[in-house]
């Protein structure tokens, strides 16, 4: 989690103190990706095709 904190606040320029990084458990669907809910697991290849 620190790694991530600091690669993110070198890409940002954002002290890593004021970064917040939180991993989680949740459905593909509830997560954005270009303007569009992730694929649920097994629709991968018709998500992307839509693309």
């Amino acid at each position: 989690m620190l790694r991530i904190a600091a690669a993110a606040g070198r890409v940002t320029d954002i002290e890593p103190d004021r970064v917040l990084v939180v991993i989680q458990d949740s459905p593909a669907q509830f997560a954005v990706e270009g303007g569009r809910p992730l694929p649920k697991p097994g629709e991968e290849k018709a998500w992307l095709a839509e693309s």
